[in-house]
């Protein structure tokens, strides 16, 4: 009979596991009064904060300084005078796939629910539009949703909301501004100081549909998004001061990692 092994609990426990990949979010702010979100309406638990299904491949983060040229009769150069710091825009494209097919008899279901006549069907049961909630119901369905399965037409909604104003009735129907993005990057260290989050306005939202299933249901997608870098928060402006980067993030470890002028021989 052959030996066990010296440890049978390593042995047992001593299995590769997949890495927790990161997720990207996206919260809303300064939304209109009294204004809840369309996939958080009650104020659940689950937060108002919605998780990108893949972090992005590549993430573009520019930054601009404005100094203006002073021409100087005679000089061999213009005196350049600051005026004021430039747009920072993070841009990347995010990915959203589903591998699932949505059956024909559940759109054909759907449509029969939302052409009935008024006060026929519930509301609540006219609602419920959602192609996935109809075929989860089967538990042979295979579906994994919120990880291989997303129905696609509900990120594009979701992404495009944050770029709708909002029109107050009670005020006239005055013209509220789209509501701003914090923006979440486990260790990214998005901010100036250090911090994963930073507060945005989303400035471009496009939408590629790469693949679609025989039915037009999308199937693959990649939206090119971008979003401008703000220090505005309800009536608050708060100007970044390089002064708070000698104690706050990351600047002051640079010298641990890349030559200094006492380094050089």
């Amino acid at each position: 009979m052959p030996e066990l092994p010296t440890n049978i609990l390593t042995s047992l426990t001593n299995l590769s596991h997949a890495p927790q990949l990161a997720r990207a979010y996206l919260q809303p702010l300064d939304m209109a009064p009294g204004e809840r979100p369309p996939w958080n309406p009650d104020g659940g638990e689950g937060g108002d904060a919605i998780a990108f299904q893949y972090w992005p491949e590549t993430i573009q983060d520019s930054r601009g300084s404005e100094w203006n040229a002073k021409p100087i009769p005679g000089g061999s150069h213009p005196i350049y005078q600051w005026t004021h710091g430039g747009e920072r825009r993070l841009s990347f494209t995010a990915m959203f796939t589903t591998d699932t097919a949505v059956e024909d008899t559940i759109f054909e279901g759907i449509a029969a629910l939302q052409s009935a006549p008024a006060g026929v069907i519930p509301a609540s049961i006219l609602e419920a539009n959602d192609p996935y909630e109809v075929q989860a119901l089967n538990p042979l369905s295979g579906l994994e949703l919120g990880n291989r399965d997303v129905d696609l037409r509900a990120v594009v909604a979701w992404l495009r909301w944050y770029t709708y104003p909002y029109y107050d009735e009670e005020s006239g129907w005055k013209a509220i501004e789209p509501a701003k993005c914090l923006l979440v990057m486990p260790n990214m260290g998005l901010s100036y100081l250090g911090s994963d989050h930073i507060t945005t306005v989303m400035t471009q939202c496009d939408v590629t549909y790469e693949a679609c299933f025989e039915n037009g249901f999308p199937r693959l997608i990649e939206v090119s998004l971008e979003f401008a870098e703000t220090v505005q928060e309800g009536s608050r402006v708060a100007f970044h001061d390089r002064r708070l980067m000698s104690s706050s993030g990351y600047a002051k470890n640079i010298s641990k990692y890349l030559a200094t002028s006492s380094d050089r021989r």
